[in-house]
């Protein structure tokens, strides 16, 4: 800091000499009075000082300016360790650091009915108490199951919608109780047994009857179990709404698999941005090819979401979100019609299906409706797919081009590219 607190004097005593160098030669001059001094100087500097002093000073005025904005430089807020002997922690009285309440000790949750706390005699040296150290041990400790159950818990849900317990972050007397508490609990020690690896547990469920069930329904069980609580059926899923521009992107053929980096800034249509205080403030503009990369890595600004993830329901940006809401409205269907995303992503897949399968509309059709479907698709839809074209074509005298990403654009519309089935 003394540093830079020199480096900062130097160039205000350097700064303020070519001032008063201005003001006694700019008062030799026709003007005497000195109005307004520091527009005045923009004005008449370079006339009155020279080019090469003014420019000088312009410099300095510049480099002040820059060690002003980083007032803090090579520093950063952390936090670091007390050392092997942690300092006594109270009660603060109505969060007034001045006012202490009782001493606390380091204990688990009591509703748990976990055993006292096991902190080790840190060693001679030690930079750091082990109290974290003692946490972490007893959070993946085989004795306690509620993280494995938790865990078990969550891995279901992103399999099936939903967990065996439908409030995941909630295990408690006000959360949901499990539709199938042996199963979870068998599903927690296996968890446990396979070292904590989330690889084997993806295999077992996924190789289980109830994932490989059928999504149609019956007509008795439906009377008897609405909710499919007892996982009688797979619930139809609507892909999330990272999962459903990656897919269109990868219909098109256009995604970039990139990994790492810094975040990505999408196009957002300036409709959306007129909404914000200043317009388009704090959003960059990324090269085409950085935009096609996956929805994991667009920038997330709360005051500013990417249209097409929010109207699919992303998660909320001021609080965690355990479970998605899978909402149907209106908005989402304008959006995937009218929407330059989907318009452009439609023109990409049109260019894609013209150069795989050559100027044949059947084998267009054929292969659109493979990629965006993940099946062959049957006769009746390739000949409905052909008489869309065609009737673009007749109706508007439409170019066989844009004919071509019209149905592309119907294509990425189907229900069938966004529910799991």
């Amino acid at each position: 800091m003394r540093d830079l607190q020199k480096k900062r004097d130097g160039l205000q005593a350097a700064i303020k000499q070519a001032e008063d160098l201005f003001r006694a030669r700019y008062a030799k001059g026709e003007r005497a009075e000195l109005p307004e001094f520091s527009k005045l100087l923009q004005e008449e500097g370079r006339r009155t000082l020279g080019a090469e002093e003014f420019e000088r000073y312009q410099k300095l005025q510049k480099e002040l300016k820059d060690l002003k904005d980083e007032p803090f430089p090579n520093q950063a807020l952390a936090v670091t360790e007390n050392g092997s002997s942690a300092p006594e922690t109270f009660v603060l009285v109505r969060g007034n650091p001045q006012v202490k309440g009782d001493k606390v000790e380091p204990v688990f949750l009591e509703v748990l009915n976990a055993p006292p706390p096991q902190i080790p005699t840190p060693a001679p040296g030690a930079k750091s108490s082990g109290r974290r150290t003692a946490l972490a041990n007893w959070i993946t400790s085989p004795a306690n199951q509620l993280t494995a159950r938790v865990m078990a818990n969550r891995i279901w849900q992103y399999h099936f919608g939903r967990g065996l317990v439908r409030s995941p972050n909630n295990f408690g007397v006000q959360g949901d109780r499990p539709t199938h508490p042996e199963l979870l609990d068998w599903l927690a020690s296996e968890f446990i047994a396979q070292g904590w690896r989330l690889k084997p547990m993806q295999r077992l469920i996924m190789t289980s009857s109830a994932y490989r069930m059928s999504s149609q329904g019956r007509d008795e069980a439906l009377k008897r179990d609405p909710a499919n609580d007892r996982f009688w059926r797979f619930d139809m899923r609507r892909l999330t709404a990272e999962e459903i521009r990656d897919s269109i992107l990868a219909h098109s053929g256009a995604l970039n698999l990139k990994m790492y980096g810094p975040g990505i800034f999408v196009d957002i249509p300036k409709e959306v941005t007129a909404g914000q205080s200043r317009p388009g403030s704090g959003w960059g503009q990324s090269p085409p090819d950085e935009q096609a990369r996956r929805s994991v890595y667009i920038k997330v600004k709360r005051s500013l979401i990417t249209p097409l993830l929010e109207s699919f329901d992303l998660a909320e940006t001021d609080r965690s979100t355990p479970v998605r809401f899978n909402t149907v409205q209106p908005t989402q269907a304008l959006g995937m019609i009218n929407g330059d995303f989907l318009n452009q992503q439609a023109e990409v897949l049109a260019a894609r299906l013209r150069r795989e399968a050559g100027d044949d509309v059947r084998r267009q059709v054929r292969l659109g409706l493979y990629l965006v479907t993940s099946r062959p698709p049957t006769e009746a839809e390739i000949k409905r797919g052909v008489g869309l074209i065609e009737a673009i074509r007749k109706a508007d005298n439409a170019a066989p081009e844009l004919a071509l990403k019209y149905f592309c654009l119907m294509a990425l519309n189907l229900n069938e590219m966004v529910y799991l089935d």
